[in-house]
């Protein structure tokens, strides 16, 4: 008995929050992206970077490519977010935070309708960008848009017409939409609007 409880203390804890399995029913999660969720929470209570995809896919008993697209999921769906930093040596480190899902849960019990058609929307360019683009978006990609959306503020629509004229470029690349943006502030052209008829002066040499 006593050698049973020396292991089960050796191997140590994770502390989940019931928001997770309380919330589960109401969110839009799949059964998959809690799985890789809760292994995340766990790994990350351990390990001060992102997990080694091939080994993280076996510990799931998922494939590679399956764990890679569950966890560009979730940072699509805001449930976790990729971020960097710096060790000790000075080297640039990436590490999943797995606490947006947690305080989405916490502090939105009851999704409003403009929340509702906020989050459509923001899917709506994820999906766009990826058809655009031929090809699933990287985690970090991933990342950039939800940036400009839930960080920078930039409206759906106006990130569409950045995807536009990328697109009219024949610029397939997030950096090239993010210069098209900042550009776009900078001349306080913040909405679809406002950039549709700088764009319309522009075409007719205004």
């Amino acid at each position: 008995m006593n050698n049973e409880l020396n292991a089960y203390l050796a191997a140590g804890q994770v502390a989940l929050s019931n928001a997770l399995f309380s919330g589960f029913a109401t969110s839009d999660l799949t059964q998959h992206e809690l799985i890789v969720y809760l292994f995340l929470t766990q790994w990350a209570s351990q390990h001060d970077e992102a997990p080694e995809l091939d080994t993280f896919a076996q510990s799931m008993k998922l494939a590679k490519n399956e764990t890679y697209n569950v966890i560009a999921s979730l940072i699509k769906k805001g449930a976790v977010q990729l971020v960097s930093r710096q060790d000790e040596a000075g080297r640039a480190v990436d590490q999943y935070d797995v606490t947006p899902l947690l305080a989405k849960l916490l502090t939105a019990p009851t999704a409003q309708p403009a929340t509702v058609q906020a989050l459509n929307a923001g899917r709506q360019i994820f999906n766009e960008i990826e058809v655009e683009f031929g090809r699933p978006l990287s985690p970090i990609e991933q990342q950039t848009i939800s940036d400009w959306l839930n960080v920078d503020h930039y409206e759906p629509a106006v990130i569409s017409l950045a995807l536009r004229e990328a697109v009219l470029n024949q610029a397939y690349s997030l950096r090239y939409m993010d210069r098209i943006l900042i550009n776009w502030e900078r001349r306080h052209l913040t909405t679809a609007a406002q950039v549709q008829a700088d764009l319309k002066r522009q075409k007719n040499g205004l």
